[in-house]
Formats: C-alpha cells, sequence, structure tokens
C-alpha cells in the first residue's frame, strides 16, 4: 500500500513562520546579561585599543594620534628597560606561583584524601585561603613581617627587613601568592580525587604496585583535566596580581618586585600616561592569550580523559 498523502494544511502548519517575538525572545533573556558584558568588558577593551594610540591629559581624555607610539616606546624605546624588568619579574613570578599553588594544592588533597579524625577540620584550614581576600592577607604579612615589631622577626631573634631587602622580597610575594592560591587549587583538586574510582588502586596493589607507582600512573593520569584547568586559571591570576605588590613592596625594591600589572598602575595613575598603561594592558591582554593558547594546544598530549 503506498503511503496518504500528508495535507498540504498541516505542511503549511509546521513551516509557518515564526512571529517578531519568536525571533527575538531568546535575545530578550540574553538581554541583561549581554548588557553586564558590553558595559563592563567590551566596552573597557575596546576603549583601552583607542587609548593606546593616543597621547592623553592628566584626566584620560585622548588629545593627540600617535598610532603605535606607544608601543614602540615601550618595546623598543625609551621606557623598554624598565618594561622587559617588569616581564622578567611577571614572568618568575607567575611559574613560581603556579608551580607553588599546583604543588601545595596536590598535597593538601592527599593529606586529607583518607578519612581520619580531624578530617574535616583539616579540609576547612587547607581551603580557608580562597575565603581570605588578598588585601588583607597582604596587610596580615605585612604586620608579620615588620623589621622591628614583626612576629616572624620576633621568632627568629632577628631584625631582618623582609619588605626592602632584595635578597627576601620577592620571595615574600611569591610565598603570599602560594598561600593563597592553595585554597582553591585545594578544592578542585580534592574533587578530582573523589572522582577516580578506587578499583583501580586495589587492581594496582593487586598487582604489586607501590604508592609512587599508583601516584605517577592513576592518580595523575586521571586528574590531569582537573590539573588542566587549574594551570590555565592559576597562570592567568598570577599575570594579573596586583594588591600583594601594591601593599607589600611597590614594586620595590630596585624595581625587584614590579610586576606588568603594578607598571600599569604607575603608569596610569603615578606618571598619568593613560595611553601608555593602555599600551601596556593590550600587550598584557595578548601575552595571557598567547599563554593560554599554547596550553590548549598542550592539552592532547597530556590530559587524558578517562
Amino acid at each position: 500500500m503506498t503511503p496518504s498523502p500528508v495535507p498540504s494544511a498541516l505542511v503549511k502548519r509546521k513551516r509557518r513562520r515564526k512571529t517578531l517575538y519568536e525571533r527575538l525572545e531568546p535575545w530578550l533573556f540574553l538581554l541583561p546579561a549581554l548588557a553586564v558584558f558590553v558595559v563592563f568588558l567590551y566596552y573597557p577593551f575596546f576603549k583601552t585599543v583607542y587609548l593606546s594610540a593616543f597621547l592623553t591629559n592628566r584626566y584620560g581624555e585622548a588629545k593627540v594620534f600617535v598610532g603605535l607610539k606607544n608601543y614602540t616606546d615601550i618595546l623598543t624605546g625609551t621606557r623598554s628597560g624598565e618594561f622587559w624588568n617588569s616581564i622578567w619579574v611577571t614572568v618568575r613570578f607567575v611559574f613560581f606561583v603556579t608551580l607553588g599553588g599546583l604543588t601545595m594544592g596536590i598535597v593538601t588533597s592527599l593529606l586529607v584524601e583518607k578519612r581520619f579524625p580531624g578530617n574535616a577540620f583539616a579540609s576547612a584550614i587547607f581551603a580557608m585561603p580562597i575565603a581570605i581576600a588578598s588585601s588583607a592577607a597582604s596587610m596580615s604579612f605585612k604586620m608579620i613581617l615588620h623589621p622591628s615589631i614583626g612576629l616572624l622577626n620576633k621568632l627568629l631573634g632577628t631584625q631582618v627587613n623582609w619588605l626592602n631587602d632584595i635578597r627576601y622580597t620577592f620571595g615574600v610575594i611569591c610565598v603570599l601568592a602560594v598561600w593563597l592560591a592553595t585554597g582553591i587549587n585545594f578544592i578542585f583538586i580534592s574533587a578530582g580525587l573523589r572522582n577516580i574510582p578506587g578499583e583501580l588502586y586495589e587492581s594496582a596493589a593487586i598487582d604489586g604496585a607501590n604508592g609512587w607507582d599508583k601516584f605517577r600512573c592513576i592518580t595523575l593520569p586521571c586528574l590531569s583535566p582537573t590539573l588542566f584547568f587549574q594551570v590555565i586559571i592559576d597562570v592567568i591570576n598570577a599575570f594579573q596580581t596586583f594588591n600583594i605588590v601594591k601593599i607589600l613592596t611597590l614594586g620595590g625594591p630596585m624595581e625587584s618586585t614590579n610586576t606588568i600589572v603594578y607598571s600599569i598602575y604607575l603608569d596610569a595613575f603615578r606618571n598619568f600616561r593613560f595611553g601608555s598603561a593602555a599600551a601596556r594592558s593590550i600587550i598584557l591582554f595578548l601575552i595571557i592569550m598567547t599563554v593560554t593558547l599554547i596550553q590548549f594546544r598542550a592539552e592532547k598530549r597530556s590530559v587524558h580523559y578517562s
């Protein structure tokens, strides 16, 4: 039997064109989020790109179009020495903070993986840095490291000027940044550890694997998606670190802690070169984007999805 033909009225009903409201309805739901993005993300970004091509007055108003001169001055011109020093400081800072934060996150997560009396309290202590503002932590460190009345010098019986001695200052801001990054790393890595099937460890134990073999061949591969995510977040946050440097060291001594974000702040709000500061911001954006793209390219070789 041949199938009966579909009535033409039904075909027309199925092909009915959407009304204007039906076309606009999804955008109406997206409108609040789009408005927030436009006002607080897209407009500032394009405004920064615009200002980077101008010399500005002390109020940040574009006055003289100079094209790429702000970029050439920063990269190869009169201010290139200070800029490349800030890049070197920032790269070292990002490396140590990312490595230290991930290491501490893995160690603390493994410490509370097994249930024991006080497990919940230890987990709360390890996760606590995520609830502490970097400004508050920096002020606390500033008091602890005071050269004459600081707690650290009292305990050690010394009078070291931790925040003004070039031998210690960079290490101090790295230690504080690592501690602040430990909380979020601990939370995500702990969640990742709980998702690893226990049967894998039992099979490995039957095959004679020791603790290091289990960690290297089971824990790290299974955690690789979580670690990949955390590396990206830690790198971006480290590149954008500002409060720690502003409160503790002001970029000194001898610009040993002058990160690129702090140099942007100095250019804009100390020297009132908003065009130059905008150019530095664009360069920082390009650096972070490049590093992130490289990390995503490396994902295929280093991340294992079960």
